[in-house]
């Protein structure tokens, strides 16, 4: 601990505004906390929280095939909305994070929140004054383009728009992928139908390569803007901290797999590798940070005219690999968006 790091506390806000409002929805209870303005507007919500779910097979090592496969977690969390309205001001959401409070009792950041909100008005309601701290989390949302804090009064309804959850659904469908070849294949899905996808392009990744030019790009703009949001000791611990996970997954000179697909139906598709899938886990010495990426095609549509869609298999293989035995394990059904209300007064 720095006393360094209590002199940033109160930079991060100048003004904080109260909203004090409880949610109650499937059996579980919400709490909006309020807003805080500085460099950017947040919004402060505490929710449940519960750790992981831990396999009743615990013991008994599983391929990645059968983790993969277990049921995913649904709780709906606020950390997924995408649009908050108070009264007739809407605020859109830019993202956000979620942290449980069970390590905050030494968090001076989040006491310092509270204890500003408290002196702002803020009433903790009674069945969150003795909730454990291990059993919350708190869930903190930026607001985008907007750094004043908006007018609000308790009377005032709240309307929260929800992104859409997608849908799981497990094909196991097996195929092999061929580099710098396209190929056709179709699958029956959950409701019976025939669906076709069409692999345009099937490419090798260097991660590595790609990660320095990333590097050097943010290096030349921090240069040139002569900013100073990231020192070059920040960049050489963020440079570290990347290569050190990379090394784990995907030692220098191995590639990841590159796909650009068209789907016949508005699913997005997950390949993996059939060697991955069939493997164990293996153990890390060290961080054991994961880099997760996504493919953006360059274009809107594919040859056959249909939305134009990336994946990439992040099992390394080498920069001569040709053939790639693989596997269509599920895809993702896009959900609806879902609103709700909030009357006024509620606390």
């Amino acid at each position: 601990m720095k006393l360094s790091y209590l002199e940033e506390i109160p930079g991060e806000w100048q003004r904080v505004l109260v909203i004090g409002k409880t949610i109650e929805r499937d059996n579980q209870k919400y709490h909006i906390i309020g807003m805080s303005s500085g460099s950017e507007l947040r919004l402060y919500i505490i929710e449940p929280f519960q750790e992981p779910k831990i396999s009743a097979r615990k013991n008994k090592p599983q391929r990645h095939r059968n983790r993969l496969k277990e049921p995913e977690s649904c709780m709906d969390s606020y950390l997924h909305c995408s649009e908050f309205c108070l009264g007739n001001t809407r605020l859109n959401i830019q993202g956000g994070n979620a942290g449980s409070l069970k390590y905050s009792e030494q968090d001076y950041r989040t006491i310092h929140l509270f204890l500003d909100m408290m002196r702002a008005g803020w009433i903790v309601p009674d069945w969150l004054k003795n909730e454990e701290w291990d059993n919350l989390q708190l869930v903190t949302l930026t607001v985008a383009n907007r750094k004043r804090l908006p007018r609000y009064t308790p009377d005032m309804p709240l309307t929260i728009t929800h992104r859409p959850s997608p849908r799981r659904h497990i094909v196991e469908k097996t195929l092999t992928l061929t580099v710098g070849k396209a190929r056709s294949f179709r699958f029956r899905d959950h409701t019976g139908d025939e669906v076709w996808c069409h692999i345009n392009r099937v490419t090798l990744i260097d991660v590595w390569e790609n990660a320095e030019k990333e590097f050097n790009d943010l290096s030349s703009r921090q240069s040139a803007r002569g900013s100073k949001k990231i020192t070059p000791e920040q960049l050489r611990e963020i440079k570290e901290h990347c290569y050190g996970a990379l090394e784990q997954s995907c030692q220098k000179g191995m590639c990841y797999i590159g796909m650009e697909y068209e789907c016949s139906k508005d699913y997005q598709l997950q390949f993996y590798a059939k060697k991955y899938l069939n493997a164990y886990p293996e153990s890390h010495s060290g961080s054991a940070s994961v880099i997760l990426m996504r493919l953006k095609p360059n274009q809107k549509n594919g040859t056959h005219g249909l939305p134009l869609k990336g994946c990439v298999i992040q099992t390394a293989v080498s920069p001569d690999t040709v053939r790639i035995p693989a596997e269509l394990l599920f895809y993702y059904e896009k959900g609806k968006a879902w609103r709700e209300y909030i009357g006024g007064n509620n606390s």
